[in-house]
């Protein structure tokens, strides 16, 4: 195998194994899916969301931190309007700049990236 096949083989595993377990798992799975630490930034590298938000920074768009602040009481029932907005795009929650849409972002990934958002501010086990 070549260097340059090498490396395109090391640029593309991440997003193989994110897919693998979004995707090897039944539907009841997929909306308890827990992403670690690692894969949850693997995922918010690939898919640019550190353009405008960090885990402990505010940046174009709030940290993750205080999202998971915010709806620290309500986290169980905002998992899925998360999700639809980093799917869908909004504005207005976090002041007058727009997040974006991902509509190529699954629903299961947003689900998943969604839930390590809300779960950030609770005690790892």
């Amino acid at each position: 195998m070549s260097v340059i096949d090498r490396c395109a083989l090391l640029r593309v595993m991440p997003a193989l194994f994110l897919a693998n377990a979004l995707f090897a798992c039944s539907d009841n799975e997929a909306k308890s899916m827990r992403l670690s630490d690692a894969e949850a930034r693997i995922f918010i590298n690939q898919k640019s969301c550190n353009a405008c938000h960090e885990v402990d920074e505010t940046r174009i768009g709030p940290a993750f931190r205080d999202v998971a602040t915010r709806y620290e009481d309500d986290a169980e029932t905002e998992v899925d309007r998360l999700a639809e907005k980093i799917i869908a795009g909004g504005a207005g929650s976090w002041g007058y700049v727009p997040m974006i849409s991902y509509p190529d972002i699954t629903s299961e990934e947003a689900r998943a990236i969604s839930l390590w958002i809300l779960e950030l501010n609770k005690p790892k086990s």
